[in-house]
């Protein structure tokens, strides 16, 4: 039996020396990672994927409706490589389709249909919606605004065909005191009431997939009466289910985040999907690094109160994939990260919410050239969008418990993705086996550790890409394993996919 051990060391060594069997040293090790072969779900995954559009701001920013060439480039070269599964655009009547009181879709042509275009032709799926609009009256419905709206949802799926759009959800976050609902259980319950009249006389009732109720929980189950609660009162009416979620680092390394989960997707009808629909990962603001984000939000004169500026830092990549990878353990068929661009949506004035992969306008409008270069977080980010895509099926895998450590796995057309992360400082040397036999066959391997500041161990090319650092051949299940050394700080991806 030929087993393996995976160092961050020989990982580079066999790359710089351009080998690819990487001829890992033998060890012997107690600890188990198991995949099981019984998923986790039957519903089948619908993707990972970024928070994507806005730029409500490019006029008064930049002088033009749209982006340049080169921005509109940049955008979809580094979209295609992270090949999202699912994406969440959201909008706003005065920004796309109405303004000084006359309604025209075609004000979204500079930068939203562009999008939604890239999406179509590359088959990525749209969490479409809008963020609400202040009622009338404190329990009056805007019944004019949803009759634009709708028309404008017909217009996207209808005039422009976009079947990319997957799901319509109305009102971000409505159990929160900032929204247009402003917690109002039943004034939301009766602006879906109307949002239903009004889909079924403009027949799209089959043609997009209702999505409810993209509330924002935090770290207990409080509001998971405004998902029992829609379930009961409309049924099969709503298609799939989502909430937000902000954690904070003690509450996914402590596992409390994991418990929450848990709690809210245990009581989604049966067969529906649930779907996490913004998951930002915060540090405790009593913590060093809850510290050092406030001193660095006070330094950069266009960071806005609402921003993460730990995402600078290599170790945020990954802390957020210990907390991708906790959802989809949880049973979530797909996540929706915040987000992909500062540029897309400002605090105040000139201050971002700042949470980017990138900043495409850093050069144009933010003076930082630097800020228009990818950040090191979407190094693990872009591996498990590309590789946990749309109609695979998810397997846990059960680990001898260890602070810090989270692993899954998934399944599409015979091809397998392994993903494995340790956010704790302590290096783990583990063994991989599984309930029945699985052969990987020149199995990419990608590995990422955070360094100090932005700096990481992990191959990339010229474009800021990761590259894997080799490939290797897996038989593990029947008295076959494959030992495999976790350092501190790191994800490991291992796919055929």
């Amino acid at each position: 039996m030929k087993t393996y051990i995976i160092t961050l060391y020989s990982l580079l060594l066999s790359l710089s020396v351009g080998c690819q069997d990487l001829n890992l040293a033998l060890v012997n090790i107690d600890n188990n990672l198991r995949i099981s072969s019984t998923p986790i779900s039957s519903i089948p995954f619908v993707g990972i994927g970024p928070q994507w559009g806005g730029y409500d701001n490019i006029k008064s920013w930049t002088g033009s409706d749209t982006f340049n060439e080169g921005d509109w480039n940049v955008l979809k070269e580094r979209v295609s490589f992270m090949s999202p599964g699912l994406v969440r655009i959201m909008t706003a009547q005065g920004w796309n389709y109405y303004r000084d009181g006359v309604y025209n879709p075609e004000i979204s042509a500079g930068v939203l249909f562009r999008i939604l275009d890239f999406c179509e032709e590359n088959d990525i799926q749209v969490m479409y919606g809008e963020w609400g609009e202040k009622p009338i009256g404190t329990n009056q419905v805007d019944v004019a605004w949803l009759q634009r709206s709708t028309d404008f949802l017909k217009y996207l799926l209808e005039t422009k065909k976009y079947t990319c759009l997957k799901y319509y959800n109305m009102c971000n976050e409505p159990a929160g005191s900032w929204s247009s609902i402003a917690g109002n259980y039943q004034l939301w319950q009766d602006t879906y009431d109307v949002i239903f009249d009004l889909m079924a006389q403009k027949g799209l009732m089959n043609k997009i997939e209702v999505i409810a109720p993209d509330v924002a929980i935090w770290n207990d189950n409080s509001l998971i009466n405004w998902i029992t609660r829609p379930a009961s009162y409309f049924g099969d009416k709503i298609d799939a289910y989502d909430i937000h979620s902000y954690p904070t680092d003690d509450q996914v390394k402590g596992g409390n985040y994991s418990t929450v989960l848990k709690q809210y997707r245990a009581v989604v009808p049966q067969g529906k999907a649930m779907i996490m629909g913004e998951l930002g990962f915060k540090y405790n603001a009593n913590s060093a690094n809850g510290a050092e984000n406030l001193r660095r939000i006070a330094a950069d004169p266009f960071a806005g109160d609402d921003s993460n500026m730990l995402m600078y830092d290599a170790f945020y990549g990954v802390d957020v994939a210990d907390a991708v990878i906790q959802n989809m353990i949880a049973g979530y068929n797909g996540v929706i990260l915040w987000n992909m661009d500062d540029a897309m949506y400002n605090d105040t004035g000139d201050k971002l919410k700042k949470w980017g992969f990138w900043n495409i306008l850093g050069t144009e409008k933010f003076q930082s050239v630097e800020d228009e270069k990818i950040r090191p977080w979407f190094y693990p980010i872009s591996l498990l969008c590309r590789y946990f895509p749309v109609g695979s099926t998810i397997y846990p895998i059960h680990i001898t418990q260890k602070k810090g450590l989270n692993a899954i796995s998934a399944v599409k057309n015979g091809k397998r993705t392994i993903a494995i992360v340790n956010s704790h400082a302590t290096t783990y040397n583990l063994t991989l086996d599984a309930d029945s036999d699985i052969n990987m066959v020149d199995a990419k391997l990608y590995s990422y550790r955070s360094g100090k500041g932005a700096s990481f161990d992990g191959a990339v090319d010229a474009k800021g890409f990761a590259k894997p650092a080799g490939t290797e051949n897996l038989q593990i299940g029947q008295n076959k394993k494959y030992d495999i050394q976790v350092p501190g700080n790191s994800f490991i991806l291992i796919t055929t996919m």
